[in-house]
């Protein structure tokens, strides 16, 4: 039995995989819990070390961990400290870390600015200005009906929720895991949007340090390809797990 835990990204919710869950074939469960931070009651502790925790409570019953964007660096930081724990590892726009100390503290300031203008401006506002962000952009692309019902799912956040998991959990403040990454020896897929220049290329640069991994190009999609096509990223996760798990 095929059964994935899956982690959305930031702004998102387990609801953004309802629609796209039916379409991967070859699993038979899948569990989607909202992330700390994230929903209309949220955890609040949004802290590596709880995110840690958070996936491992959630994770019963699940063999195949899938993860989204921050819900990658939160599947990536569990299964490195548990490397023997699933069967398999999907990671769909990936980055396991910044590296360099000065770049951790820029981006640790920008969120910190991002953070404070979610307190300042409100949930709504916000969520208007990030999907207008260049990297953001390419969700237009999802189909309308589904990206209502995800607009509809990011109008319930909480201005406290997310800016906690900026400040916590943004990547200036995750560990760097590139080091960590020989440490995974089970079967690892990375899925990226030809347009998304920048994860595409750190796509590339993982699979340098990846033992047993395989790495897909969507063309024509940006930052979230599950939604973006989402025929084409089922796909290639049921083929993908029919050789691997």
């Amino acid at each position: 039995m095929r059964s994935v835990l899956a982690l959305h990204g930031f702004t998102g919710c387990g609801e953004d995989f309802a629609r796209f869950s039916p379409l991967c074939h070859t699993v038979d469960a899948w569990h989607c819990p909202n992330l700390p931070g994230h929903g209309a009651k949220p955890q609040l502790d949004c802290s590596p070390a709880a995110t840690l925790s958070f996936t491992d409570e959630e994770s019963a019953g699940s063999n195949i961990l899938l993860g989204y964007s921050m819900g990658a660096r939160a599947a990536l930081q569990h299964a490195t400290e548990y490397p023997n724990r699933w069967d398999a590892l999907v990671l769909i726009s990936p980055n396991p870390g910044i590296e360099d100390e000065k770049q951790r503290n820029e981006r640790r300031n920008t969120d910190e600015k991002l953070a404070a203008r979610i307190e300042n401006d409100g949930v709504a506002t916000f969520i208007e200005f990030w999907q207008n962000t260049p990297m953001i952009r390419s969700q237009k692309k999802i189909r309308p009906d589904w990206r209502a019902q995800m607009q509809e799912n990011r109008a319930l956040h909480t201005a406290e929720g997310l800016s906690s998991s900026l400040r916590q959990f943004g990547q200036g403040n995750c560990p760097n895991l590139w080091p960590e990454l020989q440490k995974l020896s089970i079967p690892v897929l990375l899925i990226v949007g030809a347009e998304d220049l920048k994860y595409s290329q750190i796509a590339g640069r993982m699979m340098d340090s990846l033992s047993c991994a395989v790495c897909e190009i969507i063309d024509e999609v940006g930052h979230m390809p599950h939604l973006e096509d989402p025929e084409i990223c089922a796909d290639i996760i049921d083929d993908f797990l029919r050789e691997f798990s």
